[in-house]
């Protein structure tokens, strides 16, 4: 019998049944609409697994072109081919010399979930055997909040099904989650753990999540799973009509939740204006964000497909940017018909820096001379912005407007 084509217990949403195991039954059958985003991430995945099974270089499937599902074609840039290097090194300097690097594998972890063979199982990215240690790496194209290897889920069940599916290849004791994540920072993200730890977490917390999942989908009552928060929403399918979210974002709005479609739209904001209200408020800023765009989504695509929604339809949008048909037809009517020069025919400009670096990489510009260039190259500082307590960078000294006046005060 063939593997399914999609994994009911996938690795990657592991986490979000964790947090919310009523997501389980609301997703299913909802659309998994693939981004261009989410596209150039399957292209990139692809380039690392070429670069290291024809023992090769990322750079080397520059300019080619990957068709992925359903309906994006992905260049291979430079800059792609750079990112993907970062992992193909860190992948081949960890394997060395006597290990076993075992690229784009299936792994299965059912029997530590307790659910048939089919129903779950994942793809490594690579996996390296190293007599008493196993390492699985997972390359991460995205370049948003960075993803920590530590108590990972997604990693913890792929190296569940590594260790399963290659026991006999040695004796492991410990396990080396991995995630490379090169647009967001070179060096990865490494957690070591014992064997045994990441057995006793299957036996315990993911065995009870897949039990909590069944539980509220066939326990009648799947709004008592529902738990909305900022990771697990953020790429939760159903979003856009979850009722637990709706009552979460009407009560952080105001205060109340609304029972029925008409007591939301006369909900009043609230007027708390104390710092633990902000503070308490903007916790859930990033979720509530997702939920308005994943209504408007959701409206789109019902009106699209010709459904109604009460008081909204769909209109055109504004008529996009000029462009020619036949750009060497016009160039060459321009300047050979016209007779038009070069300044008034093109829109010329400098390249700017990132372009520079890019031509000192490719020798083209040279140490001594990019030093030169370093020197005429300024970059303003970062804007300020709010970030949670728990981010590491440090924060910055913020003086009162009101302290920067000398005291006036006259002393008689």
């Amino acid at each position: 019998m063939s593997t399914p084509a999609h994994s009911k217990w996938s690795a990657s949403g592991f986490e979000q049944k964790m947090l919310c195991p009523g997501s389980h039954l609301l997703q299913a059958g909802a659309p998994d609409n693939t981004s261009v985003y989410a596209a150039e991430g399957t292209a990139a995945h692809q380039v690392l697994t070429w670069a290291l099974q024809y023992n090769t270089q990322a750079s080397a499937f520059i300019g080619r072109y990957i068709d992925v599902a359903p309906a994006y074609t992905i260049e291979v840039t430079a800059e792609m081919a750079e990112h993907v290097q970062v992992c193909v090194d860190y992948c081949r300097d960890a394997c060395g010399e006597w290990g076993v690097m075992l690229v784009d594998q299936r792994v299965n972890y059912a029997r530590f979930l307790g659910v048939p063979a089919d129903d779950a199982w994942g793809t490594a990215d690579v996996i390296l055997l190293l007599g008493e240690e196993i390492i699985v790496v997972d390359f991460k194209y995205g370049q948003g909040v960075a993803v920590e290897a530590a108590n990972n889920p997604q990693m913890s069940l792929y190296a569940l099904g590594a260790l399963d599916g290659y026991s006999m290849a040695g004796d492991f004791l410990r396990a080396r989650l991995v995630i490379s994540q090169p647009r967001v920072r070179r060096a990865p993200s490494e957690w070591d753990t014992p064997v045994e730890a990441l057995i006793e977490w299957a036996d315990t917390h993911a065995s009870r999540t897949v039990a909590d999942c069944i539980t509220a989908a066939f326990g009648g009552n799947v709004e008592e799973f529902l738990n909305p928060g900022e990771k697990q929403c953020k790429f939760c399918r159903a979003k856009a009509t979850c009722p637990a979210l709706r009552e979460d974002v009407a009560f952080t709005f105001a205060e109340r939740q609304p029972a029925s479609p008409d007591e939301f739209r006369d909900l009043e904001p609230a007027h708390e204006t104390d710092a633990d209200w902000i503070s308490a408020a903007l916790d859930k800023v990033d979720m509530i964000e997702d939920w308005c765009k994943a209504i408007r989504a959701e409206a789109e695509k019902r009106l699209l497909a010709g459904d109604e929604v009460p008081g909204y339809k769909v209109v055109a949008g504004k008529r996009g940017a000029r462009q020619w048909i036949d750009s060497a037809a016009v160039e060459e009517y321009l300047r050979k018909t016209l007779r038009l020069t070069i300044e008034q025919a093109y829109d010329l400009k400098l390249i700017s820096p990132t372009s520079a670096e890019k031509l000192k990489k490719s020798g083209v510009i040279g140490d001594r001379q990019w030093t030169k260039i370093q020197e005429l190259i300024t970059q303003s500082t970062g804007k300020p912005h709010v970030a949670p307590a728990s981010d590491p960078r440090p924060a910055l000294e913020i003086v009162p407007v009101v302290a920067e006046f000398a005291d006036l005060t006259l002393v008689a």
